[in-house]
């Protein structure tokens, strides 16, 4: 449980509280220890096996010393630093920190026998190591006894690099807790799999308790009991109800506790406010989960949020994940399962796809529309407020589930984008993933209801979603088009498309329309409609059976009154053996999409969608073409320079941050002169040679140590009126005349502030103006910016990004995809810039973001990219101690 203000002493470190996903997918919640804490230490050592308490010890006590409580509850979150896990008010775990020298902290961590094996004691750990580097401890150094494998081989297994020599009988074991690459690595794989099997276990349950369940059909309760039933269902169902004997011919129970079990999931369908009082005896049944489909949650206002936020307290005090309010339910059509727990109406047939929405309403709408073409689902969540359960879990568990082929998503809010895009780019590398997200017209993203983070460039949404292999539709009609396409036909080999029809006009037309787009029409061919559909049938017969086909668009218009089946079953039959995508657009009086399927069956592998509008078929095949290229095209590595001085960067970026204390935490502060050089030069990024000047006298004296001819400019940011860079700047200065005149000349332009810091430095060579920026985003994370240098540049938005790091190949797609770009290749016929100089400082600077959790900006401002290198002429830099909610750094779950 947490704890409330009241609770909380004036120096408590709340931003350590949290909750977390045990690897058994089960959740715990992680707070520091309070001073009122003794009874609650003394029930916990009660629970402990005599092994446990030898080896924490060293020695075999009965009971828990007054002297080991007294250390604990004593923490003072500085010098002495102690955490502990807990599940229904109980702890499970417990980890201890004590500064043994002005950097140094010894540790030790105690977990309960029957939570070991959890993965616990890499959590404590890993939350015990962001809280003492939050406290300037640097190094953990620990005592155990030889027989103790477990707690080396958690530091061990956590990636640090434990040095151990055994002293007197004991191991001494002592350890950076740096954050580093292998570490993130296993952090991210560890919470990989507690993601995947918190959402499997939601999803496959071997018992149901419907708590509010009725005899009413037409009720929330009864009729999941019925649906429940009439989908044939592999587990039990326990309907809960205080005086109903029997629901939909099952025996039903006053209370949880009264059913015989196992109770892996609860479904709630009882009012809202006496939703809470369930919790506890949910929860005591063994249950794993709980949804919760009864309104009047956060959608009513703050206080039904407030509400739900006590709400996700308790269920997760408990152990359990959360899925709703306000939620449609689940479906999970695996045969071995078969769980129809949902209010739609009409249920999809099994089938490839796998659903995932946060709206109840939307929910029903892509269901029925899905059931109308007989496209079939593999699973379906919607959470609907999703206080707790959103997609990253889901998409973990789909990634590895060989019965999803295609990954459907509407988002409406996100606790974490940064994780999400890390997690859809793995997954879209696999199989498609195809995105509805709110806030498009808007430019903004989805994030959470509460503590909601504000992105510093809603803009760049598209561009991150598109670099990650994502397809985004634009409405839930699209979605589920291309959902169509994408299960039924293959993946398109090219851009290249044949139209083929029985008019000249649309096929003229289409083939227009696919231009447009940016597809390549490689053949166009009509043939007269005849009495019959053997022409038209034969023409596409020919066009698959021609080299490179990419995909086959087939236009026809049924004359009034033929019979359309001969015509279709003939498509079906060449669709089916074809190894390039088929779609059609059947102009008829229906004017709707649909999918054209054998007599009788449900859509599947072969079957074709059909549309009524030449540019909605257009659209979503080209969709489709693109996030084909993106997936075929090589990810390409991260790469990893052995010659970067990553721990001397870590120190230049601590002792700056030092440098201002005491200061307000979370205070900004630049980073200039020799120290941003430095910084830079460790990850082989070069400056060219500058000084700083503020007379005549001294930039004449700057030339001659940076080199003849000099260019002089204003460090100033902020120029008097407006004025671009080209204007603030003198280049090719050769002569210490010219150089005194335009001295003179241009400290005239800007305020007296800025004309006694002016800057001397080596000339450019020759090329395009470009920028490549870091900006460590609230929402996004660490985010790579490129685009053109200049006023310009910035006034007109011509930026591309990706979150960092980037490997080669997407680095190469960064700094090609701005408007500008073609300048970069010999627009005009000038000679083309070096673009693998370009492409290599885009991915150093990507490696400085992921490893420098506190460089918030970085602005290489402007880069000259020349046909023989580049050279970076302006640098600016900016660092803060990093937030504790930053997922990059610890595994929590996001508070909504």
């Amino acid at each position: 449980m947490g704890v409330t203000a009241a609770d909380q002493p004036e120096d408590y470190p709340g931003d350590w509280e949290v909750d977390v996903l045990l690897g058994d997918g089960s959740v715990c919640h992680l707070r520091p220890v309070l001073p009122d804490d003794d009874e609650l230490l003394r029930e916990f050592h009660t629970h402990l096996s005599k092994e446990s308490i030898y080896y924490r010890y060293f020695s075999p006590y009965q009971e828990l010393l007054d002297k080991d409580i007294d250390r604990l509850i004593a923490a003072d979150h500085h010098d002495r630093i102690a955490l502990m896990a807990l599940v229904g008010g109980h702890i499970i775990g417990v980890a201890q920190l004590d500064r043994v020298s002005g950097t140094d902290g010894e540790v030790a961590f105690t977990v309960r026998d029957d939570y070991q094996s959890r993965g616990l004691g890499s959590i404590l750990l890993e939350h015990l190591a962001f809280a003492a580097r939050e406290e300037g401890i640097r190094r953990f150094v620990a005592e155990v006894l030889p027989g103790n494998r477990k707690m080396a081989a958690t530091f061990s297994r956590a990636g640090y690099t434990v040095a151990q020599e055994l002293d007197e009988g004991i191991v001494k074991l002592a350890f950076e807790i740096e954050p580093n690459r292998e570490i993130a690595a296993i952090r991210h794989r560890r919470e990989a799999r507690a993601d995947a099997r918190s959402a499997w276990r939601l999803l496959n349950p071997r018992g149901i308790a419907i708590i509010g369940a009725s005899q009413r059909e037409e009720s929330m309760g009864g009729k999941l009991v019925h649906t429940l039933v009439a989908g044939g269902y592999r587990g039990r169902i326990f309907p809960i109800h205080p005086e109903a004997g029997v629901v939909a011919g099952l025996p039903a129970f006053r209370t949880v506790a009264d059913a015989p079990g196992p109770v892996d999931l609860a479904i709630v369908a009882v009012p809202a406010d006496l939703v809470d009082d369930l919790i506890p005896e949910i929860a005591a049944a063994g249950a794993q989960g709980v949804v919760v489909v009864s309104a009047g949650f956060a959608e009513t206002g703050q206080e039904g949020a407030d509400y739900q936020r006590a709400l996700l307290r308790l269920v997760r005090g408990e152990g359990m994940r959360l899925v709703g309010p306000s939620s449609l339910g689940l479906i999970n059509n695996d045969p071995r399962v078969q769980l129809q727990a949902s209010f739609a109406e009409t249920q999809p047939p099994r089938g490839p796809l796998a659903l995932y929405t946060q709206s109840a309403p939307l929910s029903i709408g892509v269901l029925n529309r899905l059931a109308q073409r007989r496209l079939g689902i593999a699973s379906c969540v919607a959470t609907g407020n999703r206080a707790d359960l959103g997609a990253d879990e889901l998409l973990q568990m789909w990634r590895d589930d060989s019965q999803v082929r295609v990954v459907l998503l509407y988002l409406e809010r996100m606790a974490d984008p940064n994780k999400f895009l890390r997690l859809v780019r793995a997954v879209a590398a696999e199989k498609p993933v195809v995105v509805v997200r709110s806030g498009r017209a808007s430019r903004a993203f989805p994030t959470g209801t509460q503590n909601v983070r504000t992105s510093l460039n809603p803009a760049a949404a598209a561009d991150l979603l598109a670099s990650a292999g994502v397809i985004e539709a634009k409405d839930l009609d699209q979605m589920v088009d291309l959902a169509g396409l994408l299960a039924c036909q293959p993946e398109p080999t090219s851009k290249r498309v044949t139209v083929v029809g029985d008019s000249w006009e649309l096929v003229n037309l289409v083939a227009d329309t696919c231009a447009t787009a940016g597809l390549q029409v490689q053949r166009q061919r009509a043939v007269n409609p005849g009495s019959n559909s053997v022409p038209l049938v034969d023409a596409v017969r020919d066009a698959l059976a021609e080299p490179n086909v990419g995909s086959l668009m087939v236009v026809h218009v049924s004359p009034v009154g033929e019979d359309p089946r001969p015509l279709q079953e003939a498509l079906l039959r060449e669709a089916e053996v074809a190894t390039s995508p088929v779609l059609a657009v059947l102009h008829s009086t229906a004017g709707i999409n649909s999918i054209l399927t054998p007599a009788g069956s449900d859509a599947n592998f072969g079957s074709i969608p059909t549309f009524a509008i030449i540019q909605e078929a257009v659209e979503v095949l080209k969709r489709v073409v693109d996030a084909a290229e993106t997936r075929r095209a090589s990810a390409g590595i991260v790469p990893e320079r052995d010659e970067i001085n990553r721990e001397r960067s870590r120190i230049i970026v601590r002792e700056r941050l030092e440098s201002i204390r005491p200061r307000e935490k979370g205070a900004t502060v630049s980073l200039v002169g020799t120290q941003l050089s430095e910084l830079l030069d460790c990850y082989g990024i070069a400056l060219l040679p500058s000084m700083v000047v503020g007379s005549e006298d001294e930039a004449e004296a700057a030339a001659d140590q940076v080199g003849w001819p000099v260019t002089l400019r204003s460090t100033s940011v902020r120029r008097e009126g407006g004025i671009d860079g080209q204007e603030a700047r003198r280049f090719n200065l050769g002569s210490a005349a010219t150089l005194r005149q335009a001295y003179l000349s241009l400290v005239a332009t800007v305020r007296q502030e800025s004309a006694a810091r002016m800057l001397v430095q080596a000339t450019p060579k020759s090329g395009i103006e470009t920028v490549v920026r870091l900006i460590r985003d609230p929402v996004f994370g660490p985010v790579l910016a490129f685009g053109s240098a200049g006023l310009v540049g910035e006034v007109v938005a011509d930026r591309s990004y990706h979150v960092a790091p980037i490997s080669d190949t997407a680095a190469g797609r960064l700094i090609q995809s701005p408007d500008s770009a073609q300048l970069l290749a010999g627009y005009g016929g000038r000679p083309p810039v070096d673009m693998a100089a370009l492409q290599e400082l885009v991915c150093r600077v990507g490696l400085m973001g992921r490893d420098l959790p506190q460089l918030q900006r970085l602005d290489l401002n402007p880069v000259v990219a020349a046909p023989s290198g580049v050279q970076v002429i302006g640098a600016a830099a900016w660092l803060r101690e990093p937030d504790s909610g930053d997922s990059a750094l610890v595994r929590r779950l996001p508070r909504m």
